[in-house]
């Protein structure tokens, strides 16, 4: 039994923490909607709302508007930021620290952060030329930015979306990403992770089979992005404006087009590791 648990260096199996982490996840998430829905009941009521209309209307704020997307997502990271810190010290028994999961600031935090945007940019021009290509997306493409009536919804639409991004990225790459490459090696525990993160993704939308092989090869892309960089912020920031942009540009991918543009970037990502890991091993001799 013993031997199921845990690995030859004592070490709790990853499945097993992919299990607990999955779990817990769900429960989190649950339990931040839910709380986030009767603290906003309590105020409509407190000022003058039915109960059962302040319940609708709460639900309505914080699945629907922006500032309440905003407002869940930040007590989403708040969450997951507490989970991934109790999963290291309570349940591995290890200490704690945040460049553990790709979160250290350094010097070349910020330079990281605007080589995101530009990689983040560049994937969704690409997938957007495709979809011209294959006639899935019909030009002029623009900003829709009638959907942001204010600016400040504009703004907590930005926060939703970033943050969203960053505690998915902390979870998957940050947490379960180290330590399935631990155990499994660089190949086979990005790939696992990267299956388990979509099918995470298949509980709260409808996965069609163009879709799923899509997010195979983007967060393929990413993990092994992640693994070669260890920053956080680039991934995250990568996640955030390939989330965003769609929105912005009120635009649906048919499928097709996304899987041309990351299996393109997936490809050149892995060629390019190959040569610096060349030219290194050559100058080393």
């Amino acid at each position: 039994m013993e031997g199921i648990l845990r690995t030859g260096t004592g070490e709790i199996r990853f499945l097993w923490k992919l299990a607990v982490t999955f779990i817990l996840l769900i429960v989190l998430i649950v339990i931040s909607r839910l709380s986030l829905i009767l603290m906003v009941q309590q105020v409509l009521i407190f000022q003058g709302t039915l109960p059962s209309a302040a319940f609708e209307n709460a639900q309505i704020f914080v699945a629907e508007s922006s500032e309440g997307q905003a407002i869940a997502s930040s007590l989403d990271l708040a969450l997951i930021l507490l989970l991934v810190f109790l999963l290291v010290t309570r349940i591995e028994k290890h200490e704690f620290h945040l460049a553990d999961i790709g979160l250290n600031l350094q010097r070349d935090t910020l330079p990281l952060v605007v080589f995101g945007i530009v990689i983040g940019c560049g994937l969704f021009l690409g997938a957007v030329m495709f979809g011209v290509l294959l006639h899935t997306i019909g030009l002029p493409v623009y900003p829709h930015l009638e959907q942001w009536p204010l600016l400040i919804t504009l703004i907590a639409s930005v926060i939703f979306y970033g943050l969203n991004s960053f505690w998915q990225e902390i979870v998957f790459r940050g947490y379960l990403q180290t330590q399935a490459v631990e155990e499994y090696g660089g190949l086979l525990g990005i790939s696992t992770v990267t299956v388990a993160f979509v099918l995470f993704h298949g509980l709260v939308q409808t996965l069609t089979p163009i879709g799923i092989i899509s997010g195979l090869l983007l967060f393929g892309y990413i993990g092994l992005l992640y693994e070669k960089t260890r920053s956080l912020y680039l991934v995250g920031v990568i996640h955030a404006v390939l989330n965003f942009l769609p929105v912005l540009f009120n635009l649906s991918w048919q499928g097709l087009e996304s899987v041309i543009t990351y299996g393109i970037a997936l490809v050149l990502l892995i060629l390019l590791i190959r040569r610096t890991e060349q030219s290194a091993s050559t100058d080393s001799q």
